[in-house]
């Protein structure tokens, strides 16, 4: 299951304040998408904008031994 932030957690999560990641996000340098009105963010997409993917899709890019 996808876990998913509002723009409070997801603020918190990244160790940033709420006014920080909305500018990020309303310039789309943080992806995010507004529901309702209010931005949600998917915890994986957080992930992969620091380690450069999330751990699902390292994953499935790893070679395997054929």
């Amino acid at each position: 299951m996808d876990v998913i932030f509002d723009i409070a957690g997801a603020a918190e999560y990244l160790h940033i304040k709420k006014w920080t990641l909305y500018r990020l996000a309303k310039k789309g340098k943080v992806p995010g998408i507004k529901v309702g009105g209010q931005w949600r963010f998917k915890k994986d997409v957080l992930d992969g904008m620091f380690y450069g993917g999330s751990q699902t899709q390292k994953k499935r890019q790893q070679p395997t031994d054929d």
